[in-house]
């Protein structure tokens, strides 16, 4: 899967003021610490979740049952 589907996920996961994948050169902490990391894990545990009810998530995007 392409980084910008899951990042399309993570940020739909989000609901704050912003964006919270955008790179923040203030924040200096380790990126599992950061909005970005957190989300795009919480997006990368829900893709594997939809994998193990057979269901996929194709490169343009789009939910389908896995093959």
């Amino acid at each position: 899967m392409r980084p910008e589907v899951r990042d399309a996920l993570a940020r739909c996961l989000y609901d704050g003021p912003g964006d919270p994948l955008a790179p923040d050169l203030a924040d200096h902490r380790p990126d599992e610490l950061r909005m970005a990391g957190i989300l795009r894990r919480r997006a990368d545990r829900m893709i594997a979740a939809l994998a193990a009810a057979g269901l996929v998530v194709t490169d343009d995007g789009l939910l389908r049952q896995a093959a």
